[in-house]
């Protein structure tokens, strides 16, 4: 809350809009007041200038119980305005040196009530607030307000259009086997593939009695093809601006769906971390808050939104962004406790593979980490006008070179697969033959490895 006493100290940005209104009440009020309730909220001044030189000054206002009463009556209006988010306290008289200043209060929306609207179309009447003014809303943005709305789980609608074969085998076959190893006793790892989908919320039966992919099974099990076809604005990406290697889901070479996307960056930054700290603990810690952070990201992307999913690592930070801005407020999301994941389903898919727990937790056990380690905090932020949430995690310092991570990260998948050819690593880990064979060779010397018939695998 601003310093009413001292208020030209102030000036407009944007959380704060001054309207002189003197010549009688600003109708341009509910464009600010949709504007503020659909990005983060802010104060409305009532009979406050803001000079050329971006100076407040207390002008007052004629009728300032008489402007009160009229935004009461006009907001009670659902042919007005859409949505009354206001409280009673959120509008009230103040005397500022002898002048009545007339101060609205208007807070975030629930998603539920987004977006709030002037008259009668969301696609015509919602504003968002951008720096000092107000910007009517794209229909894309519309939208993607529209979609937040709703409780039921949007990525477990059945894709009738598609079917099975959409689906990859070998990513399915991956999966069982993580449900296998993490959850041995779970009833479902003896149920035929189709029965085990359909109960995970992967398969759903359409209007023909025939089970076919949900949004979320697809998403996580589903053909890089047919992907595409179904959200066709989505990019996945990994990137190390530092090394210069992309992971994305586009590349031939490179994964196929979320899963195998996930656990490819998981492997990467399970590398870096052990490339950053000597300590163990420090490692499992990083490497931990780092893949929460990836894994968060995942399950709260609007897959149906231009941006998708970027993942972009440096020697400084792992920045971490995705279509879609936040279900609950930074606050809440940092605390944790406020689960409100935008995919559900797939949040319910990772967890069966003990790699996620939709709790809420996620980004609150990151700021924990960050902070008992000393390290510098970390930056949520959302970009209402892109429609991207993003999250930056600066990281302990430490310069190392590709060739380092290149060895790192052949001895990390040698910790998994226990043994793989030249031609498995490099296709594995997305690097050229020529890279893995140097690698490879430096490994041998240093005697972290042995050669076998079958291929590499770490000295025992």
């Amino acid at each position: 809350m601003i310093d009413l006493n001292n208020i030209v100290r102030y000036h407009e940005n944007n959380r704060i809009e001054a309207k002189k209104a003197a010549g009688g009440f600003p109708t341009s009020l509910w464009e600010t007041y949709s504007a503020f309730a659909n990005t983060i909220g802010g104060l409305i001044l009532l009979g406050v200038e803001e000079s050329r030189d971006k100076q407040f000054t207390i002008t007052g206002v004629p009728d300032a119980q008489g402007y009160a009463d009229t935004i009461w009556q006009t907001v009670g209006d659902p042919a007005q305005v859409s949505a009354n988010i206001l409280r009673p306290e959120d509008v009230a008289v103040h005397t500022i040196d002898g002048k009545d200043v007339l101060v609205v209060h208007v807070p975030r929306a629930d998603r539920r009530q987004r977006p709030v609207y002037v008259g009668n179309s969301p696609f015509t009447g919602s504003y968002r607030r951008d720096g000092e003014g107000d910007y009517h809303c794209s229909a894309d943005e519309v939208r993607a307000m529209l979609r937040d709305r709703e409780d039921a789980p949007a990525d477990l609608a059945v894709l009738e259009a598609r079917s099975l074969a959409d689906l990859s085998p070998e990513t399915l076959r991956q999966y069982r086997w993580l449900v296998v190893m993490r959850q041995t006793e779970h009833p479902w790892n003896t149920l035929p593939d189709n029965d085990f989908l359909a109960k995970a919320g992967a398969l759903g039966r359409g209007k023909d009695g025939a089970f076919h992919p949900t949004l979320a099974g697809l998403l996580l099990l589903g053909k890089r093809g047919a992907i595409r076809e179904v959200f066709p604005h989505c990019k996945i990406t990994y990137e190390e601006a530092d090394t210069g290697f992309t992971l994305a889901t586009h590349r031939p070479e490179n994964p196929e769906n979320l899963l195998d996307f996930y656990l490819a960056v998981a492997r990467r930054l399970d590398a870096v971390s052990a490339l950053l700290n000597q300590d163990l603990e420090e490692q499992f810690e990083l490497a931990s808050a780092m893949k929460e952070a990836v894994l968060n990201a995942i399950l709260h992307a609007d897959y149906f939104a231009p941006g998708g999913l970027t993942i972009r690592r440096t020697h400084e930070t792992l920045q971490v962004e995705n279509a879609g801005l936040l279900r609950v407020t930074p606050d809440q999301a940092k605390t944790g406790g406020s689960a409100d994941p935008r995919n559900r389903t797939l949040t319910s898919l990772f967890s069966l593979v003990k790699m996620a727990s939709g709790q809420g937790q996620g980004l609150k056990s990151i700021y924990k980490t960050w902070a008992r380690r000393g390290w510098n905090s970390p930056t949520l932020s959302e970009g209402f006008k892109t429609g991207i949430t993003s999250l930056s995690l600066p990281l302990p310092r430490r310069a190392f070179s590709r060739e380092e991570m290149t060895r790192q990260l052949i001895v990390e998948y040698l910790t998994d697969e226990v043994f793989a050819t030249e031609d498995m690593l490099a296709k594995g880990l997305g690097l050229s033959t020529r890279e893995v064979r140097t690698a490879l060779d430096q490994l041998l010397e240093q005697e972290f490895i042995v050669e076998r018939p079958k291929g590499y695998r770490l000295r025992s």
